[in-house]
């Protein structure tokens, strides 16, 4: 299915909907979260608006959080803890993600249908939803096709034992001592051990 093509004045109407300034920030943004085939990270967003000129990243980041506590965008994290944006087009925001476990694609399955209910709980919790998030994971066509590739290679040669684990020096630290190595003599003066 093909984006429409993007209507500033439709989204400078949302924005004010929601009560939020039009800026060309917002409208820059909220033109490359509508061109972009799936959801962004916010440096994917921000190297896109860089790409039309000089851009602040702060103004990026607190832009995408404004579009979100608006309604406007949707944040989803399929699980790499890192948040990504997309424009919420009606039940945009109610529909599932396919996350590939492979190569960590994510796709909106908007033409899914799933379906969470509440019936049948003894006693239900006072809570109120305001967003749904459906992940399902598994591999993508791509990772499939390159199953039968990855399979058929051959094992890579085993690697040599590491070399044992050390404790990081911070600065200022006293060198280590070498083993059975030992300790410098302390030169105390006074009853109280103070150094010399």
């Amino acid at each position: 299915m093909a984006i429409p093509p993007f209507d500033p004045d439709f989204w400078r109407s949302r924005l004010r909907e929601a009560g939020l300034r039009v800026t060309g920030a917002r409208v820059d943004i909220l033109r490359i979260l509508h061109g972009a085939p799936l959801p962004l990270t916010a440096g994917e967003a921000f190297a896109a608006i860089e790409a039309l000129g000089p851009a602040d990243r702060v103004t990026v980041y607190r832009t995408l959080n404004s579009l979100v506590e608006s309604g406007i965008a949707h944040r989803v994290d399929p699980g790499d803890r890192v948040w990504r944006y997309g424009l919420v087009a009606g039940e945009h925001h109610h529909h599932a993600h396919f996350v590939c476990d492979a190569c960590g694609e994510l796709r909106c399955l908007s033409d899914a249908m799933i379906t969470v209910s509440m019936k049948g709980r003894e006693k239900p919790d006072r809570f109120k939803i305001t967003q749904q998030d459906v992940y399902l994971h598994g591999t993508c066509e791509t990772c499939l096709d390159d199953e039968p590739a990855v399979r058929a290679a051959p094992a890579a040669p085993a690697k040599a034992a590491p070399a044992p684990r050390t404790r990081p020096s911070s600065p200022g630290a006293k060198p280590a001592r070498a083993a059975g190595a030992k300790p410098a003599a302390r030169r105390t003066t006074g009853k109280r051990g103070r150094r010399a």
